[in-house]
């Protein structure tokens, strides 16, 4: 382990040859497209609304500059350098005598818990588009939506029906290869999802009052800036970028040495928050239009936004494109998270990869079974008070991501700031001043905010 640490000091570790992406614009936008997921479209719209509209916003956007840029690049540094999974990449990268390798087993978990609840939620998207399709909602109230969302959930059959076909849907993506599957695939959904977006927002903005949701939106007041804001700020942060839990050191695997690390970050960065923006342009204007309630939480998604369209004209041809959009958000997310543990097996047992793929999404599936569960059958069954869905949801976003980013901030920042993968990749890229801002972010900021946001949480 002492030969290979020196080796990586002097330049990076010699490897096997393993496939790399396409092009850049194919690992900027699958890189986006984990990133941005159900995290951006699906829950920032609602976070906002619970925690204070335009404070939370101005405060998500600081903590994902001094907190998330730097941990994003440092993870696709881990992973170029190493060339390897999640969990060899520790152990290839980390000093002598150390225990860093022990975040690959945490990455893994984490990706699996986070899937439990994303399969979930992408089998009831996927339901509803048949349903908007069949015209189930129209003529319906809120309250006769929120029934219909009731009854939907304490179907099991119907739910595991549906999970069940997302994840046949993945595994099929996954077992193509990285070019040819995750890659291709994640970039065509990626182009579709903004252009769904742009469509529905300036359909949403056409609506009378909608003005109202805009300033909701943007409009900072110091009243609304709580302390609540600011921690579930930091959370956001590690959600809306998949970061903390292997995707981006999985990903950073298959970089070619010519890709400019820090400038791609910047990119994936800037398409998570233009995504989060205009998801909230496509349902806030909405909801303030009808006089909703914008702090309805997940079913501003599943009950207020199918009532709204219900209500304006075309409102069923606009229904289906967001729940489209959705959709394929929540796709691109469930390939790159699966897309972890995949690599392990190819890389640790030299599994093919269609094996792999069907291992892991068969692992996927019969826990996905369990969060489906938690709403019927296993509804009494709580964590910490919450159903197992909730608890996944709060699991992850407060405890496992974070932790994940704090192991990536110290390894970077006291382990390794001198090896020649973080210089290289990193410290070479930036002027002296960002380079100083970025090691005190590394060593000192991010992990002081992550033990907050992880304290908070417990």
């Amino acid at each position: 382990m002492l030969r290979v640490w020196r080796l990586i000091q002097g330049g990076y570790a010699i490897v096997k040859e393993r496939e790399t992406f396409a092009s850049r614009l194919g690992f900027v936008l699958i890189s986006a497209g984990c990133a941005i997921g159900l995290g951006n479209v699906w829950r920032f719209p609602y976070i906002v609304g619970q925690y204070g509209g335009a404070a939370f916003v101005l405060i998500y956007l600081l903590f994902l500059v001094i907190m998330g840029l730097p941990i994003m690049a440092m993870e696709f540094s881990v992973g170029r350098a190493s060339r390897k999974s999640i969990l060899a990449s520790f152990q290839v990268l980390e000093p002598e005598g150390s225990k860093w390798h022990w975040y690959g087993w945490f990455g893994m978990a984490g990706n699996y818990l986070l899937m439990m609840f994303y399969t979930t939620i992408a089998g009831w998207l996927l339901l509803y588009f048949f349903k908007v399709a069949a015209g189930e909602f129209r003529g319906l109230d809120a309250a006769g939506v929120e029934t219909a969302f009731g009854a939907m959930q304490g179907n099991v059959g119907i739910q595991l029906l549906f999970m069940g076909i997302v994840v046949v849907l993945g595994m099929l993506i996954c077992s193509r290869g990285l070019k040819n599957g995750v890659e291709k695939v994640n970039k065509a959904m990626m182009l579709c999802l903004l252009a769904l977006l742009v469509v529905l927002a300036v359909r949403a903005l056409t609506l009378p009052g909608a003005m109202e949701g805009v300033k909701f939106l943007f409009d900072f007041s110091f009243d609304k800036l709580t302390w609540m804001s600011v921690l579930n700020a930091m959370g956001f942060t590690f959600f809306s970028l998949s970061l903390g839990c292997g995707i981006m050191v999985t990903y950073g695997a298959y970089l070619k040495d010519s890709t400019d690390i820090p400038n791609s970050s910047l990119w994936i960065a800037y398409l998570a928050i233009q995504t989060a923006l205009l998801a909230g342009l496509m349902i806030m204007p909405a909801v303030f239009a009808m006089g909703q309630d914008p702090n309805a939480g997940p079913g501003l998604v599943f009950v207020t936004i199918p009532f709204i369209f219900s209500q304006i004209p075309f409102g069923w041809f606009f229904m289906i494109l967001f729940n489209v959009c959705l959709l394929v958000a929540a796709l691109t997310s469930s390939v790159s998270l699966l897309e972890v543990c995949i690599a392990y097996l190819q890389n640790e047992w030299h599994m093919k990869r269609i094996s792999a793929s069907i291992l892991c999404y068969v692992g996927l599936a019969l826990l996905g079974f369990v969060s489906a569960l938690s709403f019927g059958v296993w509804s009494d069954v709580k964590i910490f008070d919450r159903i197992i869905f909730d608890f996944l949801d709060w699991f992850c976003s407060n405890i496992m991501m974070p932790l994940g980013g704090l192991s990536i901030a110290l390894l970077a920042g006291w382990k390794a700031w001198n090896s020649t993968y973080v210089q290289v990749n990193l410290v070479k890229k930036y002027s002296a001043s960002a380079n100083a801002f970025i090691k005190f972010s590394l060593r000192f900021l991010a992990p002081l905010l992550v033990l907050v946001v992880v304290a908070t949480g417990v």
